[in-house]
Formats: structure tokens, C-alpha cells, sequence
């Protein structure tokens, strides 16, 4: 039964503040940071999903809360801030030469936890990473941006830490 909660960061916690925009955020944020260079604010071109955020801190006191995302978006300070309360580790797959479509990226990620596979909760926005987490053992869904259904999953599934 699964007892840690592992989750994917673009698409799920941050999400670009124009809808229609449907491109790759960390390209956005590479793109702003060398056109706006000192100007460039975060927070005017992205959002947070405060929501499940606040869920995933509330549920660091019984279980470990993680983050793998894919590159380098989460380093910018502001968002530094906002995650270091509520994640234990967070990896990025790009800074360790991982693919998240790769289930060993996913294995990889539950030795460097000291978890087994089967033990973690994963939620990705791109179904090609659920998969691929899922066939690693995780078991992992794909956020579709409604908040409550993911919540209950999570609740559903997760047992406490010994």
C-alpha cells in the first residue's frame, strides 16, 4: 500500500496564466528570462495551483512529499520559496540525466527515496510519464486539472507511515 506521494510540478502545480497557451513552461520561463532578463516576474506569466499545494503540505506530517519534475523551472526564487515547505526532495530529471518516460527513472527516483516502487503515489499531467510510472511499479495518475477528484485519489490510497 502506498505511503509517500510523489508528484510531477508543470501542469500540475504551476500552470501558465494564459490558458491558451499550450507550449512547454520551463521554454517559456528559459525565453522570458533571456528577453526580460532583470524585469522578468514570475508570478505575471504563472500561477500556482495553491490548492493541491496546500493539500500536498498538509499531508507532510504523516507522509513523505516529493517532487520529480523535468527541468528548471522550480529554481526560480519565488517559486523556490512557495516548495521548500512542502516537499522533502525535489528532483529533476533533466539535472540527473533521467527521462520520465523512462519507468527506471521512476525506480531511480524510489531507491534514492529508500522506498519500494509500490510504495508511491505519482501524479503526472502526460500520460506517456503515468504510464511509464505505472510500469515501474508506482501507481500513478494523470491530472486533468480537477482538483478534488485528485485529491480523493490520493486520500484513497495512501496509508500511514509506520
Amino acid at each position: 500500500m502506498p505511503t509517500a506521494l510523489l508528484s510531477d510540478f508543470s501542469r500540475v502545480l504551476l500552470r501558465p496564466k494564459d490558458r491558451k497557451y499550450t507550449g512547454g513552461l520551463n521554454a517559456l520561463h528559459k525565453r522570458l528570462l533571456a528577453e526580460l532578463k532583470g524585469t522578468y516576474q514570475i508570478l505575471d506569466y504563472y500561477e500556482l495551483n495553491d490548492e493541491l499545494l496546500d493539500f500536498y503540505k498538509s499531508l507532510k506530517a504523516k507522509y513523505p512529499v516529493n517532487l520529480f519534475t523535468t527541468d528548471i523551472i522550480q529554481n526560480h526564487p519565488e517559486i523556490r520559496a512557495r516548495l521548500k515547505p512542502v516537499f522533502d526532495y525535489i528532483f529533476a530529471a533533466n539535472d540527473l540525466g533521467l527521462s520520465k518516460k523512462d519507468p527506471q527513472a521512476y525506480i531511480f527516483i524510489a531507491n534514492k527515496l529508500h522506498l519500494d516502487p509500490h510504495e508511491i503515489v505519482y501524479v503526472d499531467d502526460q500520460l506517456t510519464n503515468v504510464e511509464a510510472a505505472n510500469k515501474a511499479g508506482l501507481t500513478a495518475f494523470q491530472y486533468d486539472n480537477d482538483n478534488q477528484e485528485m485529491i480523493a485519489k490520493i486520500k484513497a490510497l495512501l496509508s500511514p507511515k509506520p
